[in-house]
């Protein structure tokens, strides 16, 4: 099975005719035939129908061109990237977890270059994904959570990926609720407070436990939880339920303000978040621009939080 014969394939469906998608093609009907009887062979399945009005796909062709459509147009992708590119073409990723600042800056650092060729890719996953998204070159920066209770399990997964981490900044936790919930006359919030509500907790898709989480460990002791896979969808329950989200009391996301508060959680342990990259490689211009961007709205936003402490601040 090669490209080739994928492309016969597709011209014979949209043309019906072996004769003109030979035209099409600029190579002759026997050598489209020839081709696709060794298809159908190879893959055990006939392919086409055969009559006087022309070619038609069976059950199992029609399958079989879908799924070769995908990967022509992934070929056809690949070669926009990488082949005819008419300028050089600029490649930057971020891996996060679900931090909204993470993302303003990203559509900040988009803003930074119109005109350009570039493929800029952000990534909102889970813990255990930013790392291997980071690891694996998929992207050049990743955002985590970093805690006292989890930070010997991650450094220990940022030694065996060969990752440097550096903290940006310690925060005291906060609890995201609505405006109108029960606690939101609470100067601060004890866990026992938090007992009697939902707790909002992010999917960890691979290698779940309890080291990866994105919240402090006592919200895992919570009778009822709420498993979401993105922030939306965890703003859209805290503002039609008693459930909350514990975070860093940093909300950038504009929207929510009218609806969603945030209280401060009293912890004893130390609560970071952190960023991550490959070892012993530079980092690009891209990331350099990107990650002082980043800082820049975290020390916006931490201006009014008298429970957030910036460390020194990372070097480039």
């Amino acid at each position: 099975m090669n490209i080739q014969q994928l492309k016969y394939l597709d011209y014979i469906e949209k043309t019906g005719s072996i004769n003109r998608a030979a035209e099409l093609l600029f190579v002759s009907p026997s050598t489209i035939s020839v081709s696709l009887k060794e298809l159908e062979v190879e893959v055990g399945q006939q392919l086409f129908t055969r009559s006087s009005s022309g070619m038609t796909t069976t059950h199992e062709g029609h399958e079989f061109i879908t799924q070769a459509r995908q990967v022509l147009s992934q070929l056809d992708v690949m070669r926009d990237l990488f082949v005819n590119n008419e300028s050089e073409r600029q490649f930057f990723s971020v891996s996060s977890q679900h931090y909204d600042f993470a993302s303003e800056a990203f559509s900040k650092f988009i803003n930074k270059h119109p005109g350009e060729r570039f493929v800029y890719r952000f990534f909102e996953v889970d813990t255990y994904s930013v790392i291997k998204n980071v690891s694996q070159n998929v992207s050049e920066i990743g955002f985590v959570y970093l805690s006292e209770f989890n930070r010997r399990m991650l450094t220990r997964l940022f030694e065996q990926e060969n990752l440097q981490f550096h903290v940006m900044w310690e925060f005291q936790p906060h609890v995201f609720i609505r405006k109108d919930h029960p606690l939101t006359e609470f100067e601060s919030i004890k866990y026992k407070d938090l007992m009697d509500y939902p707790a909002i907790t992010f999917e960890q898709t691979e290698h779940q436990n309890d080291f990866l989480t994105e919240h402090p460990l006592e919200v895992q002791a919570n009778d009822q939880k709420v498993v979401v896979s993105d922030r939306m969808s965890a703003i859209n329950i805290i503002t039609g339920s008693n459930a909350y989200l514990t975070g860093s009391g940093i909300m950038t996301n504009r929207i929510t303000d009218d609806y969603v508060t945030s209280i401060p959680l009293e912890s004893s342990e130390s609560h970071h978040i952190c960023w991550i990259a490959p070892k012993n490689q530079e980092l690009s211009t891209n990331a350099q621009n990107y990650l002082k961007i980043a800082d820049q709205i975290l020390c916006e936003r931490v201006k009014n939080l008298e429970s957030v402490h910036s460390p020194d601040n990372y070097t480039i």
